[in-house]
């Protein structure tokens, strides 16, 4: 496969009742899978999200390599005991050309059960928080865990110019268990507090 997996990290948590499972990948992608990858980013219909200041590309997983669209499904069997289906696949490009890069805690609010997260092309460093642990990417690296279950966020940082952080999302739903975690779009801000409260008291980075 070509890959590093290291094994989950199980952290229990004492301001929500849950266990938490992540798994970081380093090296995730061939430098072959890496220039295809980035080339249907650069071909694909982008959208600005403003209010997160990034540059979205959906529908990625129509152009994906058979080589990458294997190694996404053994990572999840490896991974996972559920019977997961790849979704869908976009990038997210931060950066200040499309407004001020920004992520608070949240959950994602969909049917999806697993995200594998890839930082595919950077030139700063922006750390991604779950819950209350915060996590330093490397390009080519990725982190997966349930977006529904784990709190996920950035920290609070000023761009300069010329800086970005792109993202590609793989998202993982159950085909034959349909899960519903839309209640998790809007959720109990007591939920929220903690990490809210641990992000702001890391202070501003740049």
């Amino acid at each position: 496969m070509g890959f590093l997996c290291i094994p989950s990290k199980v952290i229990h948590s004492t301001w929500y009742n849950f266990y938490m499972s992540i798994t970081r990948i380093d090296n995730i992608f061939s430098q072959k899978e890496i220039d295809h990858m980035l080339k249907i980013i650069s071909e694909g219909d982008s959208h600005i999200d403003a209010r997160y200041g990034r540059l979205r590309v959906s529908d990625l997983e129509h152009g994906l390599l058979p080589e990458t669209i294997e190694k996404f499904n053994n990572i999840v069997k490896n991974i996972s005991t559920l019977p997961l289906k790849m979704g869908s696949v976009m990038s997210v490009d931060y950066s200040p050309l499309y407004g001020e890069p920004h992520l608070p805690p949240h959950f994602d609010g969909d049917s999806n059960d697993l995200i594998i997260n890839i930082q595919l092309d950077s030139n700063t460093f922006w750390d991604i928080g779950l819950n209350l642990e915060t996590y330093r990417l490397n390009d080519n690296c990725a982190l997966i865990f349930n977006a529904n279950e784990e709190v996920h966020w950035r920290v609070h940082k000023r761009f300069k110019e010329g800086e970005h952080v792109l993202m590609v999302f793989a998202r993982f739903f159950n085909e034959e268990n349909l899960s519903d975690y839309s209640h998790l779009s809007v959720p109990d801000d007591k939920i929220l507090k903690a990490p809210t409260d641990f992000r702001n008291s890391l202070g501003i980075f740049d």
